[in-house]
């Protein structure tokens, strides 16, 4: 074991596995949390930092250590609650390691995992087993038998209990990755923290949506500088949009809280005096 001094603190570095009962309390907490601390600031993060507490306190006694990091966790988080529990167990074996840099990477990671893996459990979970297993259900109860109505109840009972077990698995899978292949951690680092810049990039493109409606006629032409301005760069004010908003949160006293308001505010002046459509 060996000591890496960061600022102020010490942090001691080496790696301790969490054993399974630490991993049950953290998973306890998620179940209980995940959803129902929900806001729309930072999402699913409050529950998160719960969730995780009883490991990051065993991995890092020192209080301050501890506040720094959560600062890094109490950011924007949203996932299928299901898969996310298995993003939690993998920043876990991450932050294991105790690595100067872990905070860092796991944020990286679960910042990389939550978008697709948040589409993949909406698709099995939400979608296509409530539609599979609900349609056997209700022609079963059409015939007058509860057969149907038993089997859905427990394909979802042997599903989530899947999650539950695979959630240890993640953890210890990602500790023997992270043991025997040490020498990758820091390409892990670069290609996680450029994979969280392009998921921020997709969602840039897919979930922002702001388009001007300043348009203008020469002649017979009609231009609209929406247009002319996506021609130059596609979702050019998507972009100009995510960059004002990302600078006003650098200045100080601002919170994201007050930046929704006057996101919300500009919006509603802008389209009134019809510059945005």
């Amino acid at each position: 074991m060996s000591n890496e001094t960061t600022g102020t603190q010490t942090v001691q570095q080496g790696v301790e596995r969490l054993s399974k009962k630490d991993l049950t309390q953290v998973l306890l907490r998620y179940v209980m949390s995940a959803q129902i601390c929900f806001n729309y600031e930072t999402m699913q993060s409050a529950g998160w930092v719960w969730s995780m507490h009883p490991a990051m306190k065993k991995l890092y006694p020192d209080d301050q250590v501890l506040s720094e990091k959560y600062k890094s966790y109490y950011k924007f988080f949203n996932s299928h609650p299901w898969f996310g529990r298995l993003i939690l167990m993998a920043a876990l074996a991450i932050e294991t390691t105790r690595d100067p840099d872990a905070t860092q990477t796991a944020v990286d990671v679960r910042t990389g995992l939550m978008g697709p893996l948040a589409g993949l459990g909406d698709s099995i979970v939400w979608v296509l087993l409530p539609t599979v297993v609900g349609a056997i259900a209700s022609y079963s109860a059409l015939e007058g038998s509860l057969v149907g109505w038993v089997m859905a109840i427990a394909v979802n009972i042997l599903l989530w209990l899947v999650f539950w077990r695979l959630s240890y698995t993640v953890y210890d899978k990602g500790i023997s990755f992270i043991t025997e292949k040490s020498q990758s951690l820091a390409h892990l680092t670069d290609a996680c923290a450029i994979l969280g810049i392009i998921v921020i990039g997709a969602l840039t493109v897919s979930t922002v949506d702001v388009h001007l409606a300043i348009s203008w006629t020469v002649g017979d032409l009609t231009q609209n500088l929406d247009e002319l301005l996506n021609g130059i760069l596609p979702s050019f004010m998507n972009l100009i949009t995510m960059l004002a908003i990302y600078l006003g949160l650098d200045i100080k006293g601002m919170s994201p809280g007050k930046m929704v308001w006057i996101v919300m505010i500009v919006a509603i002046a802008l389209g009134a005096f019809g510059i945005c459509a």
